[in-house]
């Protein structure tokens, strides 16, 4: 017996390191940081550490200077702020790595379970899939781990260990000011509290510890309003953000490892509800904490990491329930069952860590919500509008959503136009004039002259090739900056002459440019493994700078290049279509061809079948749409390319339009 419970503790501890280790190189990586809210974060964890006061304006714009903004996550920005000025971007990855682990560490062994290893692995990569996910620099970060401690204390206080009620409480304090998801960890309190009520152990304390939470949770620069601000904040929301819509509506059109194990984890975890509930489980809060999570992650995507930390725990305590053992129990934990899940837990897990070092990972998904390359990162690339200012580049500036942050961030004390905060701007602002801007229509003119608007920097990916094609065409605006990230561009006016005349991209400047994508990809084998990844990503969308600017033939070779190096490159698919040379046309359509057929984005099949029906072979095409609609049944692009056949209102040519992003 005790052999049998040695090798079971074995079993369970290597399960433990194979998904911790996961987890880790899941959550090396830049993410889209830095290109999103990490420069705000930094910015205001900076101001907030000088001037000892949170704003409580929206005052890094110019646009609403003076629009309340409650600061929800102002403590992790301080945080931030100060871990980055002692070990930089990359001392920030590896923070993020530490934290993400740690919290996932605190879930998996919150409840250890005595059997059921292989399925309790398999249940534990699921999570660090979900996690991986949202696996970004942002406050967020400490929600996860305050959601993992929370479990992991609550078993030790069921154990008699009541002195974690004053850790729960320290945390509490800093949850409520480090991110807005504190409000989720005030529901597992009362649920905890439920529980030991629910199964007679409930004291008057158990009252007067909730109530102190709630309290303390007061404790914030905005009293009870940030206390109440999580369930308003929605109430100003004049932009749709991916990460905030369901998980449904992705599967429309993409699909990505997030979206393949969500439905899984969220069977282990309904299978262990039901199973507790029948089992009569004295852990009652696991109950209702893991089904808050399942809705509100199939509610919105951003939350999915809540179930990943949730379940974990309900889990164990099902695979481990012995007093009253279900059909489902005994059927995951028989020996033979069991060998078969706990190989393919090991297969998995195997091949995900091969797959996050060696790229697969990443480069078959589509965007926007791909995972972001493993590896570290070059800060000196996110700073170059400080060099642009430093050149006589003046405001105001323009800004899309995407890249406001990083603007702000680079230009400051010059406000920026806006960020990536739809709550800190009134809702009429992003649809009265925001979005309408982005059209270069007769409203971005009008919002040009009432705003004096000097400078335009703009997101490649956030506005898209048509945006930044028809600024070229325009001799009012000339382009002073290009890279992978951004392109900026300034009014043709006296005032910028000597900015024009030092850093006009002409072609000079293109050939430079060129040669830097020849270099880089010249490189890549030389580049450590923990680098490689990132510099091919950044290669790819240096290529997509060249589109966007029109400049499609220069970006071809080295498109070709990289399709020859990573031939699974969804991104370089993308780009193929709409650069390649005549000559080169039928490769681009075997590739198109051959990736419609397993489809990982809807768009897959809809670029293919506009090919074949500008060629007339219009059977083919109606094959390729119904074949697809098992992949997405909910798609509305393939449901309208179903019904436009029957119309017969066929294109003359698709295969140069311009690229769309996923």
């Amino acid at each position: 017996m005790a052999a049998e419970n040695q090798k079971r503790h074995l079993l369970f501890g290597i399960a433990i390191v194979g998904v911790l280790l996961l987890m880790a190189l899941l959550a090396c990586t830049p993410g889209i940081s830095f290109t999103e809210d990490l420069g705000r974060h930094l910015l205001l964890g900076r101001i907030i550490s000088e001037q000892h006061v949170v704003p409580k304006t929206n005052a890094l714009t110019y646009t609403h200077p003076d629009f309340p903004f409650i600061n929800h996550h102002w403590l992790s920005e301080v945080c931030l702020y100060q871990l980055h000025r002692l070990v930089g971007l990359n001392g920030l990855i590896v923070g993020k790595m530490i934290l993400m682990t740690a919290a996932l560490a605190l879930a998996m062994l919150a409840i250890p379970p005595r059997r059921g290893t292989g399925v309790y692995w398999l249940a534990g990569l699921l999570a660090a899939v979900l996690m991986g996910y949202r696996a970004h620099i942002r406050p967020e970060l400490f929600t996860y781990l305050g959601v993992g401690f929370y479990s992991w204390a609550f078993e030790r206080i069921r154990r008699g260990a009541s002195g974690w009620r004053w850790a729960i409480l320290a945390y509490a304090w800093f949850w409520a000011n480090a991110h807005i998801y504190f409000v989720f960890g005030l529901f597992m309190a009362a649920a905890f509290v439920l529980e030991r009520w629910m199964n007679r152990r409930g004291r008057p304390v158990d009252l007067l510890w909730l109530a102190a939470l709630v309290l303390i949770s007061v404790a914030n620069p905005n009293g009870a309003a940030g206390l109440l601000y999580p369930v308003q904040i929605f109430r100003n929301y004049g932009m749709e953000i991916t990460e905030n819509a369901s998980p449904l509506t992705y599967w429309q059109t993409v699909v990505d490892p997030m979206l393949i194990a969500l439905p899984f984890l969220s069977l282990l975890a309904l299978m262990a509800i039901v199973g507790a509930l029948r089992q009569k489980t004295e852990r009652i809060a696991g109950v209702l904490i893991a089904l808050a999570a399942l809705a509100a992650s199939w509610r919105m995507a951003r939350s999915t990491p809540l179930l990943a930390l949730t379940s974990l725990p309900l889990i164990a305590d099902f695979l481990d329930g012995r007093k009253h053992p279900e059909h489902a129990t005994e059927l995951l934990c028989h020996r033979a069952a069991g060998t078969v899940v706990l190989i393919i837990a090991v297969t998995l897990n195997l091949g995900l860590v091969q797959g996050v070092l060696n790229g697969w990972f990443v480069r078959i998904f589509p965007s926007p919500i791909s995972p972001t390359p493993f590896g570290f990162d070059d800060e000196a690339r996110y700073l170059a509008l400080r060099e642009l200012q430093g050149a006589g580049l003046k405001g105001p500036v323009f800004s899309d959503y995407n890249i406001g942050s990083l603007v702000e961030y680079n230009l400051y004390p010059e406000p920026g136009y806006v960020d990536n905060r739809p709550e800190a701007f009134p809702a009429s602002f992003w649809r009265a004039e925001y979005l309408p801007a982005l059209a270069l229509g007769p409203t971005w003119d009008r919002i040009r002259e009432a705003r004096r608007i000097n400078a335009i920097i703009v997101s490649l990916p956030g506005v898209k090739e048509s945006y930044t094609q028809e600024l070229m065409r325009r001799p009012d605006w000339v382009l002073v900056h290009l890279d992978s990230l951004i392109a900026a561009w300034v009014r043709n006016a006296p005032e910028n002459r000597t900015l024009i005349e030092a850093r006009r991209f002409g072609p000079a400047a293109l050939e430079t440019f060129e040669r830097s994508i020849s270099n880089r990809l010249a490189r890549l084998d030389h580049e450590p493994f923990w680098r490689r990844q990132v510099g091919a990503d950044r290669a790819v969308y240096e290529c997509y700078a060249l589109v966007c600017i029109g400049e499609a033939a220069r970006a071809w070779p080295y498109i070709w290049q990289l399709h020859h190096r990573y031939p699974d490159y969804q991104i370089v698919h993308e780009l193929m279509r709409v650069t390649a040379p005549p000559d080169k046309v039928d490769a681009v359509k075997d590739v198109m061809a051959r990736r419609a057929r397993w489809p990982v984005a809807a768009k897959q099949v809809l670029d293919w079948g506009r090919v074949l029906e500008s060629e007339s072979r219009f059977d083919e095409a109606r094959t390729a749409y119904r074949r697809a609609r098992l992949f997405f049944p909910l798609s509305p692009g393939l449901r309208e390319a179903l019904d436009r056949l029957e119309d017969r209102e066929y294109p003359s040519r698709y295969l140069h339009a311009p690229a769309a992003r996923n």
